[in-house]
C-alpha cells in the first residue's frame, strides 16, 4: 500500500479506523509573530515542519476574540500568552446589553481569515483547525478588569466577572451570549470556506468545580456552545478542547464535534480509559503538558506517550498535549512526542 499521507492518517483515526499508525500533534502560540497573518502563519507552518506533526492547531493571539468587542490591548507587555488590559467596553453587569453582534468578518475576524487563507495556501492538504473559544469565554475575558498585569490576575477577573454577571444580571448575561454566538457561527463557518478543516473550539477553565456549576453551564454555556458549533457541522476536523482540573467533562461528551481534548494525566479529569467509556467521540491527548513535556527528559515523555498508546488501544485515538505547550518546552521533548508513535504496532 502507498504511504499514508497526513490527512488520510487522521481521518481514520477519526473514523476508529486502523492506520498506519497513530496521528500526533502538539501547538503552541508565537510571540509576537502573532500580530501579523504572515508571521504568524509562517511560524505556525515552521513549526508543523519542524516537528512532523499530523495536523496543525492554529494559535492565535488568545485576546483576538475580546478584541473584536472592543477591548484593548499593550502589546509591547505580555505574561505568558496574554497581552497587557488597557481598557474595555464593560465595567458593570449593567452594561451587557451594549454586547451587539459585530461584523463576522471584518475587524480582527478579518485579519484570522487572512491567517486562515495563508495557512492553507502552504500545509500541503493536511488537516489544520482555528481555535475559537466559546461564547461564555469570550464574555469572561470582556468582563475580566485585571489590577495588575499577569495571566493569574486576568483569569480572576474572568471568574469574578462572570460570577457577578450571573448574580446581578442574568438577562443581560443571555443578551449578550447570544450576540457573541450569532458572531462566532458566521465566523466559524467563514474559517472554513476560508479552508480550515474545522475548528478548535475551547472551553477556557470555566466549565469545571469552583467557577461554574454544572447547572449553571448548562443554562449559560451549553446552549451558545451548540449554536457555534452547528454553523460548522459539515467540516471535517471540528473539535472540542475542555481546559483545566476537575472539568465537567460529562457536560461536554456529546457535542456534535470528532474529537474531545482534555487533560487526562494528572489534573483530576477522567483517563483515557474512563473516557473511553463515557463519550463516542475521538479521544485527543494522553500526555501532560506540564509535567513530563516540560520538565521531564525525552525518555519520560516516550514512556508517558506509550502508556496512553496503550490505553487507548490505538484506536479512535490522536495523541497530544491536554492542552497547548509552554513557550520554552525543550525541543527534545517535543521530539520524542513524534518519535513515540513510530514504535506502535502499527506503523
Amino acid at each position: 500500500m502507498a504511504a499514508w499521507s497526513k490527512r488520510e492518517r487522521v481521518d481514520a483515526a477519526l473514523r476508529g479506523e486502523t492506520g498506519d499508525r497513530v496521528p500526533v500533534s502538539a501547538w503552541r502560540h508565537f510571540i509576537p509573530e502573532e500580530l501579523s497573518p504572515e508571521t504568524l502563519a509562517n511560524a505556525s507552518l515552521q513549526h508543523f515542519e519542524q516537528f512532523d506533526w499530523d495536523w496543525l492547531k492554529v494559535n492565535p493571539r488568545a485576546t483576538y476574540y475580546a478584541e473584536a468587542w472592543g477591548n484593548r490591548y499593550d502589546y509591547s507587555r505580555y505574561d505568558s500568552v496574554l497581552p497587557a488590559w488597557i481598557a474595555g467596553p464593560i465595567s458593570s453587569p449593567q452594561e451587557l446589553t451594549q454586547i451587539v453582534p459585530v461584523p463576522p468578518t471584518g475587524g480582527v475576524f478579518a485579519e484570522q481569515l487572512e491567517l486562515v487563507q495563508r495557512i492553507q495556501a502552504g500545509i500541503g492538504g493536511a488537516h489544520f483547525v482555528q481555535t475559537l473559544f466559546t461564547p461564555l469565554s469570550v464574555l469572561g475575558f470582556l468582563l475580566s478588569r485585571p489590577a495588575v498585569h499577569s495571566v493569574a490576575a486576568a483569569v480572576q477577573g474572568q471568574y469574578d466577572g462572570l460570577r457577578r454577571a450571573i448574580d446581578e444580571n442574568p438577562a443581560g448575561v443571555h443578551t449578550a451570549l447570544a450576540a457573541i454566538a450569532t458572531t462566532l457561527a458566521t465566523y466559524a463557518a467563514a474559517t472554513i470556506d476560508a479552508g480550515a478543516s474545522g475548528i478548535f473550539f475551547a472551553v477556557v477553565r470555566l466549565a469545571r468545580q469552583g467557577i461554574l456549576s454544572e447547572t449553571e453551564y448548562a443554562e449559560f454555556g451549553k446552549p451558545y456552545d451548540l449554536q457555534v458549533l452547528q454553523a460548522v457541522q459539515g467540516a471535517p476536523f471540528n473539535l472540542l478542547h475542555l481546559c483545566g482540573p476537575a472539568a465537567y467533562f460529562d457536560q461536554v461528551a456529546s457535542y456534535p464535534v470528532h474529537a474531545i481534548n482534555w487533560a487526562s494525566v494528572g489534573q483530576h479529569n477522567p483517563t483515557l480509559n474512563e473516557a473511553r467509556t463515557r463519550t463516542p467521540l475521538a479521544l485527543m491527548g494522553g500526555v501532560d503538558e506540564l509535567g513530563a513535556l516540560q520538565h521531564g527528559t525525552p525518555a519520560e515523555v516516550l514512556a508517558e506517550a506509550r502508556a496512553a498508546l496503550q490505553a487507548s488501544g490505538e484506536r479512535h485515538f490522536l495523541l497530544t498535549p491536554g492542552c497547548g505547550v509552554n513557550l520554552d518546552t525543550p525541543e527534545a521533548n517535543l521530539h520524542a512526542l513524534r518519535q513515540a508513535v513510530e514504535h506502535s504496532p502499527h506503523a
